[in-house]
């Protein structure tokens, strides 16, 4: 049964190719694919971080989908709209493009708990550390979530994969890496480990040695 899609979320591609039973690497947008700059909202202002691109073609080569999974309050903030965040988004795929990779998914959620009218519990499983956008993307690209990584720089990230019941996650300095460590390694349980990065491009090295991916 496929996931309904309310309003505040937004999705790249209704259909994307599936990639049955595959894994999957899930990323966070800021901080991970892209420099963190404070309410992302001009494309000017796109820089890919640094080893994103060769990440995204790593996990492709073995196999993998790769999609991006987003808050993006700025919306319910009021500070910036879905045209922005559209434009930002056609600059991250033009410049990953140029690199020569692309994202197999894209999902937003613009939900936060101070600024969405009537924000409940719906809301919160949309919103990360909820599952629900890395569930809709599983569910679209058809692929084992039991076998599946996250990389961001937030303990939410970290959350949020462990409640969609994801194999584990990479926690990077860079975004707000530095201030969230702490948080996001404790967040680590039997079933679903947490493991530290510089930068995406030790999250590939590390996953790389760990032979993540490899058919089973």
């Amino acid at each position: 049964m496929t996931m309904p899609l309310p309003d505040g979320i937004w999705i790249s591609n209704e259909t994307p190719e599936r990639r049955e039973g595959a894994a999957a690497l899930f990323l966070d947008r800021d901080g991970v694919i892209v420099r963190e700059v404070d309410y992302l909202s001009r494309p000017e202002d796109v820089v890919l971080e640094r080893g994103a691109a060769k990440l995204i073609g790593w996990a492709h080569s073995q196999g993998l989908a790769v999609a991006a999974v987003t808050n993006q309050a700025g919306i319910a903030r009021g500070r910036f709209g879905w045209p922005d965040f559209e434009a930002v988004e056609a600059e991250i795929a033009r410049q990953l493009r140029a690199a020569g990779v692309a994202l197999d998914l894209i999902v937003a959620c613009a939900y936060h708990p101070d600024h969405t009218d009537g924000y409940g519990d719906n809301h919160a499983r949309w919103r990360k550390p909820g599952p629900a956008m890395i569930e809709l993307a599983a569910e679209r690209l058809g692929i084992d979530r039991s076998r599946s990584f996250m990389i961001g720089d937030k303990a939410s990230d970290m959350e949020a994969a462990r409640n969609a019941g994801l194999a584990g996650a990479i926690h990077v300095l860079t975004g707000h890496g530095r201030e969230e460590r702490e948080a996001a390694m404790m967040l680590a349980r039997p079933g679903f480990e947490v493991i530290a990065a510089a930068d995406p491009e030790e999250a590939l090295a590390l996953l790389s040695a760990r032979r993540f991916g490899a058919a089973r």
